[in-house]
């Protein structure tokens, strides 16, 4: 069961508003898939974006040999385009870390004349500008940190992106992500991840309430082994204005 959703006026109710406005404005249909399914693969022709409406998913790349790094963690509310009309191969792979909800963006949906259109690419534009900005920080931690920074880093942006989405209770959040999943986005072996979060929570900095939750006991200490300033954080990863009448 998600947690209850975070209350209006707390952090956060700007990226639910420009989440629930590209819903109305796109009305297309919800699509579902199964933790594990391959949405689609590297390589795949695609010429479309996705809008995550509830649930995980990963983008990831492989080399021939299997090994697997994760670029990017969708999380309820994100969109990312997989292809487009004029390179329409899908440069990564799409795996779902959970059951989750999607709606699939073709081209027509957002290439028409009118203002509304236009406003709507801007928004989407937005939201590939802040996964740029997240996805930049984990890149300077995987060739400059090390694995406490990376997994803190980790962490910490979970923690902010779900609560801008009212997916949070205060500091806990559902994190249905394995281990091995989890050393494909840090960068780390399983055995690596899990001797990091051991000293975390031995450390005081996180705790498991269950198996499919962990809370963030000390944000202060998290972002200092990351080398954040969760303002400025925030500032560059989130939607910082609602989304335009669109329509």
């Amino acid at each position: 069961m998600m947690p209850p959703k975070t209350p209006t006026g707390l952090p956060g109710r700007v990226q639910i508003a420009f989440v629930d406005t590209l819903i109305a404005k796109i009305a297309a249909p919800i699509s579902t898939a199964r933790h594990g399914h391959i949405l689609s693969y590297e390589s795949d022709l695609a010429d479309h974006g996705i809008l995550l409406v509830d649930g995980w998913l990963a983008l990831s790349k492989s080399l021939c040999g299997g090994e697997t790094q994760i670029i990017d963690v969708m999380l309820p509310g994100d969109f990312a385009l997989i292809g487009a009309k004029e390179a329409p191969v899908s440069a990564c792979t799409v795996e779902a870390l959970s059951d989750v909800q999607y709606i699939t963006i073709r081209p027509p949906m957002v290439n028409g004349p009118d203002p509304a259109s236009a406003k709507l690419r801007d928004v989407l534009a937005a939201a590939i500008l802040t996964t740029q900005s997240r996805t930049s920080e984990m890149l300077l931690r995987l060739g400059r940190g090390n694995a406490a920074s990376r997994v803190a880093f980790a962490l910490i942006e979970f923690h902010t992106r779900l609560q801008a989405v009212g997916r949070t209770n205060g500091n806990i959040f559902e994190f249905p992500i394995t281990q091995q999943k989890f050393g494909e986005f840090t960068g780390l072996t399983n055995v690596h991840v899990c001797r990091t979060l051991r000293r975390l929570e031995r450390d005081g900095f996180i705790a498991h309430p269950d198996s499919r939750s962990i809370e963030l006991l000390d944000i202060p200490a998290l972002c200092d082994l990351a080398s954040i300033d969760l303002d400025l954080f925030r500032a560059e990863i989130l939607i910082q204005h609602a989304a335009p009448a669109l329509g």
